[in-house]
């Protein structure tokens, strides 16, 4: 964190980062030291002594300030994302928009691997070439539920699914427990075969493997094996955007909602509290037209 003079609103953001030690380390020092900057620009600029007391205009001159210190839009994307943490953190998660747009913030350039579609017959062949059933039904959970690689592998369907809701609530982004509806039959028969797998409050994770990382430094090797990697342009996650993508198509044609509506929930079912990254991965699916 920041070396900042000991003061109430720099007090205050050591004992709500020392309460919520969510992400990785390096995560959390960079989360530190972005916010404990912000709380010196409003310490300086307005005095402000409790985050209590944090308002839309306290938001805005932050905002204001890290524009004009002009490091690209990618880098104000990820001071707003650690500030949507804090204000989530103070009960005041309304402060900050949903977007970055209606901050005069737009999305900068994103530099990671253009998401894929995995067609039904390329799928069935990808699980016919991974042995372990434990990781195939990994990726089962990550097609028909969307969930990420760590989730699936700490998914409790025991204790997480309870008749049509789905709760995800261990290895999510930023440690936000989120729920999600089943709406289709081959969901349910999913979670039938990983309950089965998994039994009681069991994880996907077999015993003898004694922590998460062992595990998926196995899983990544048979996956590599099975031709799933960046080698082949194929991947784990590519799973999860084939899902969102048919999850936004059903919510549109066939339950008949707007755009904006289906996104809202696909992307809270999704994990992500801005819908700019809901449209990264259906654009970069090649999905827009189709799931709009």
């Amino acid at each position: 964190m920041d070396h900042t003079p000991n003061l109430p609103l720099e007090r205050q953001l050591i004992s709500i980062l020392s309460a919520n030690r969510e992400n990785s380390y390096a995560t959390q020092r960079k989360r530190g030291y972005i916010l404990a900057r912000a709380a010196r620009t409003l310490r300086e600029r307005f005095g402000l002594q409790k985050w209590d007391n944090l308002r839309q205009k306290h938001v805005a001159a932050v905002v204001e300030a890290w524009k004009a210190a002009d490091q690209g839009r990618r880098d104000i994307e990820e001071k707003l994302s650690h500030l949507r943490w804090l204000v989530r953190k103070i009960g005041k998660a309304n402060l900050v928009p949903r977007t970055n747009a209606e901050l005069g913030v737009e999305p900068g350039p994103r530099h990671t691997r253009a998401g894929k579609v995995i067609p039904d017959e390329r799928f069935a062949e990808m699980l016919a070439a991974v042995p372990d059933e434990r990781i195939r039904t990994m990726m089962l959970l990550a097609r028909h539920v969307g969930l990420r690689f760590k989730e699936s592998a700490l998914f409790r369907p025991g204790r997480d699914w309870q008749g049509d809701r789905v709760w995800v609530k261990r290895g999510t982004k930023g440690g936000h427990p989120r729920y999600l509806f089943l709406y289709n039959p081959r969901q349910a028969e999913v979670l039938e075969g990983a309950r089965r797998l998994a039994q009681g409050d069991a994880c996907l994770i077999p015993p003898e493997y004694r922590t998460y990382e062992q595990w998926r430094q196995y899983v990544y090797r048979v996956l590599r094996g099975a031709g799933i990697s960046r080698a082949t342009d194929q991947m784990f996650h590519d799973l999860r955007r084939t899902y969102l993508c048919e999850r936004m198509k059903y919510l549109v044609t066939v339950k008949g909602m707007d755009r904006d509506g289906a996104a809202a929930i696909v992307a809270r079912e999704a994990g992500h509290h801005r819908l700019e990254i809901l449209d990264w991965y259906i654009a970069d699916s090649g999905q827009t037209e189709d799931a709009a």
